[in-house]
């Protein structure tokens, strides 16, 4: 019978087993795993592959040959860590992260995993919180990397380390340890009504193009979907009749020729939300003349082809300019939209169903600071319901 590397016989029981070499611990003495009682050399070979397998050892790959005592940052991240956060998440978020992990990380890539210290985190967070922006570079003062960026990286290196004590290389995750920065508590940027108006004034509809570009920003400002939700929306998801529009899928856009359909980002996401008569009318107005152009499938397409999203934010931003208004990013459209609910009165349950929100807390997380705003409009309706008491009060008085 031929040998078979790493699979053995008893000599006593006549009984075949496997073993794995894992490396060495901290003293230098070779750590194996062994697994005995397989009836035949073939049935210890299976289960050789599948422990191999299921423990994502490459024999081929020195560095998942170490020891999980010796394993280092990057080696667990590298070798473990990513494919099994590949399977965990959509494609996009995983390409998001990507530049957290490989680059803000690199400060432990040195380190054994076992090492990580609550200080070690500290003093990274420091590094991180002296660090420049990217953004900053085109400025003359420079930016470093805002609180609320750093506790996201904070965030990420707490999944990496978390998942270092599913598989038992750490006992214990030393993030847990150390707080997050207290938060810039920065307000969302956003455009009054009047501010919108006045900046798609500056959008004549003498150009196909312009008329294109206008009909986008309206949508956005009105319904308060993404970019990439608008982008996906197809003429189908389009009712006329009943004035609304259903969300199911959203565009990811990298170049003209590459991007693909994602699903939305968290299941209540997925909704039918209505744009009102004036809006449908727009809507209707431009399927008519695009119709003209060509036969295309989605909405916001003017040749057939998707529209780069910072296009259509460098565009916004000139015509803001354009109309003496301070301008705002393409995603502050979505935060407009909820000003100008919370402005009209709208409860903040039906503001978190029409934004796709997974709960309350994100829409009050995000936007109860605009609330404020209408603590005036609290204050007369009191006044409004205690004067009309007062007056009737007085009316009983009067003499018959």
């Amino acid at each position: 019978m031929p040998k078979i590397k790493n699979i053995y016989q008893d000599k006593k029981t006549k009984k075949w087993f496997f073993r794995v070499y894992l490396g060495i611990d901290e003293d230098g003495r070779k750590v194996q795993k062994t697994k005995r009682g397989y009836a035949s050399q073939k049935d210890a070979k299976i289960a050789y592959d599948k422990y191999m397998e299921t423990h994502d050892f490459n024999k081929t790959v020195p560095n998942q040959l170490c020891s999980t005592n010796q394993m280092t940052f990057e080696e667990f991240y590298k070798d473990r860590f990513v494919k099994w956060y590949e399977r965990q998440v959509k494609s996009q978020t995983y390409e998001n992260a990507q530049f957290i992990f490989e680059k803000r990380m690199q400060f432990f890539y040195h380190f054994r995993v076992r090492d990580i210290t609550s200080h070690d985190i500290e003093d990274w967070l420091f590094e991180l919180s002296q660090t420049e922006s990217r953004n900053s570079r085109k400025k003359v003062n420079g930016e470093t990397l805002s609180k609320s960026y750093i506790n996201r990286i904070r965030g990420h290196l707490k999944i990496v380390l978390d998942r270092a004590v599913k598989e038992g290389v750490i006992a214990k995750n030393p993030v847990d340890d150390v707080s997050s920065l207290p938060s810039d508590n920065k307000k969302v940027e956003f455009w009054e009504h009047s501010e919108f108006r006045k900046v798609m004034n500056e959008l004549k509809d003498d150009k196909i193009q312009t008329h294109h570009r206008k009909i986008v920003y309206e949508m956005l400002f009105y319904t308060g979907i993404r970019i990439g939700e608008l982008e996906a929306l197809s003429w189908s998801n389009v009712d006329f009749e009943k004035n609304t529009i259903t969300i199911e899928k959203t565009l990811i856009y990298n170049t003209k020729d590459d991007w693909y359909f994602s699903t939305p980002k968290t299941k209540c996401a997925y909704r039918t939300i209505g744009m009102g008569k004036k809006l449908s009318l727009k809507l209707r107005q431009w399927y008519d003349l695009q119709k003209r152009i060509g036969n295309f499938e989605y909405v916001a397409q003017l040749d057939g082809t998707f529209t780069p999203p910072y296009s259509f934010a460098n565009w916004l931003k000139e015509a803001a300019k354009k109309a003496g208004v301070k301008p705002i990013k393409l995603h502050a459209l979505r935060h407009s939209h909820v000003a100008f609910l919370i402005e009209q009165n709208i409860q903040p349950l039906s503001i978190q169903e029409r934004l796709g929100h997974a709960n309350i807390q994100i829409t009050l997380g995000t936007y109860g600071h605009l609330y404020a705003k209408s603590d005036q409009q609290v204050v007369n309706a009191i006044d409004y319901v205690q004067e009309g008491a007062i007056l009737s009060k007085n009316d009983d008085l009067l003499p018959v």
